[in-house]
């Protein structure tokens, strides 16, 4: 879309903010709050909106805000006094207030699309390289272990679904320390490449990954690990644990970020997914809804795409599930028809599995949904996704245990997942199983500071807090819960988080009785 203000120009399929012929330099943040608010100038955008937006799954500080909202007043020729452009909305947000209106590109621009480094909004699944990695300070005695880590990572990253990779054969041609990016992507067809490097001081071995968005040469993940030589085999596998995780979330989430400002009507199967994905974690009903369409506008265009059929799975149990829709029983029976349809199209993609047993679960088939869940750790077993799931179910199964030990394994795979505030939730319940009233109360408190806890994290933790005589803390959880005003919350609770032990069932629901929720 182009929006024409003033003598100014937003041009969203070139990414260019224009003054006559003049490109007006922005930062990428100050430059997607600009889109953000001038495709919404018919009202005022909160500062959570914009920060779910703008800097989705990541913690900023209101200082961000600020500063990109100075980059873009400065921009566009706007001051803090008439804020003719952005104005300040106090205690609520911004609103774009200058006059425009919007063009529709014309063909030959739709079809440039994509942004910077990129010539089409059509992608299909990223692919990527995982290079040799480069052997720092030392002999060629100790060169295995650099040939290992990145062989390691392709057995690894070859088991998502998400994602192509380029296999060893060609991949290895290039010399990572020194390789040229733009002749990786011509040559292999790679949008992404995952290169290194391992150095070794005396016994003490230190591993560096990097994660380059070959388009535009942008680092989307960096990190690394250190350990004793001996550790040479844990350090491996926890790079691949770790870059897995990376990859099945983050890349989507990088992914779906230079879609952001593409028109729907350009975006493949591929770009409607990513844009399901990006939306499906904010969990509230408008942002479900919008992941669903994408999902389904995904599965029109390529039938045969299972994770278009599992991301719908997703959406229309988080329909039933938070109590977002209306004829519950139809979006649970839309949740196992779609998982189901995902497993037979795609019978080894590890999401698709998972799928299949969350909605056998809201079935109530416990059990049956745990073997599901399991079969996707067995596909990929460092799947953290897949950890906390079995977590949940070996809960509701009332075996304590089993669940913290899931529950960690999914914490330490993936530390900012998006599902956070629910993996605390259901630690703070394992924890209630297993008699650790400590652990109950502290996890509990944990989940609901977390971005996006919705309306079971809540309950779960106004339970235990009510259950452990901390009535007077419980009050903060149970105002949310009244808040949002959810029709038999209590009751779906219970129904889904039925706990086996009888006991233990009758203790949670009558503390929340107690609380009058």
């Amino acid at each position: 879309m182009i929006y024409a203000f003033g003598e100014y120009v937003l041009d969203t399929l070139r990414v260019a903010l224009r003054q006559g012929e003049r490109i007006i330099p922005l930062e990428p943040k100050s430059y997607d709050l600009l889109c953000l608010l001038i495709e919404n100038r018919d009202r005022v955008v909160s500062r959570d909106e914009i920060f779910d937006q703008v800097w989705p799954g990541v913690f900023v500080t209101e200082a961000s805000l600020s500063t990109a909202v100075s980059q873009i007043r400065r921009a566009l020729g706007d001051d803090g006094k008439e804020q003719g452009v952005v104005r300040t909305v106090r205690g609520r947000g911004f609103q774009f207030v200058a006059e425009a209106r919007g063009l529709a590109a014309q063909p030959a621009e739709a079809a440039a699309g994509g942004g910077a480094g990129d010539a089409s909004p059509r992608r299909g699944p990223p692919v990527i390289a995982v290079l040799p990695f480069g052997l720092i300070g030392t002999d060629d005695t100790h060169r295995a272990i650099a040939e290992a880590v990145p062989t390691e990572l392709i057995a690894t990253l070859a088991r998502l679904k998400s994602l192509k990779v380029i296999a060893r054969g060609s991949a290895f041609r290039f010399n990572g320390a020194n390789a040229d990016l733009d002749e990786i992507r011509a040559k292999l067809g790679a949008t992404y490449a995952l290169s290194g490097s391992v150095e070794l001081s005396g016994r003490r071995l230190s591993i560096m990954a990097e994660l380059v968005d070959l388009r535009d040469h942008q680092i989307v993940w960096c990190e690394s690990f250190t350990g004793g030589l001996d550790d040479v085999f844990d350090l491996r596998g926890q790079i691949a644990r770790e870059v897995a995780d990376v990859l099945e979330f983050r890349l989507a989430m990088h992914e779906s970020e230079l879609l952001r400002h593409v028109p729907s009507e350009n975006l493949d199967a591929w770009g409607h997914y990513h844009r399901g994905v990006r939306a499906m974690y904010h969990y509230n009903d408008a942002d479900n809804r919008a992941a669903g369409a994408h999902f389904a506008r995904a599965a029109a265009l390529d039938p045969g795409f299972a994770r278009a059929h599992a991301g719908l799975s997703y959406t229309e149990f988080q329909n039933y599930f938070q109590r977002f829709g209306t004829a519950f029983d139809h979006h649970k029976d839309l949740a196992l028809d779609h998982a189901e349809t995902a497993v037979r199209l795609d019978p080894v993609d590890p999401y698709c599995n998972l799928m299949l047993g969350r909605a056998k679960w809201v079935f109530g088939e416990v059990e049956d949904g745990l073997t599901w869940v399991d079969r996707s750790l067995n596909l990929s077993p460092n799947y953290s996704f897949a950890f906390y799931n079995s977590a949940l179910l070996n809960t509701v199964l009332c075996d304590g245990e089993r669940a913290e030990a899931h529950v960690a394994a999914a914490l330490a795979r993936s530390p900012l997942d998006p599902h956070l505030q629910t993996m605390m939730g259901t630690r703070a319940l394992a924890a209630f199983v297993r008699g650790d009233e400590k652990a109950a109360l502290q996890h509990a408190e944990e989940a609901i500071r977390r971005p996006n806890a919705h309306l079971h994290v809540y309950l779960i933790a106004a339970g235990l807090q009510a259950l452990y005589g901390r009535e007077a803390t419980a009050e903060r959880a149970v105002a949310e819960i009244r808040r949002r005003n959810v029709p038999a919350a209590k009751t779906g609770f219970l129904q889904h988080f039925g706990l086996r032990d009888e006991a233990r069932r009758q203790e949670l629901l009558s503390a929340l009785e107690r609380l009058g929720v």
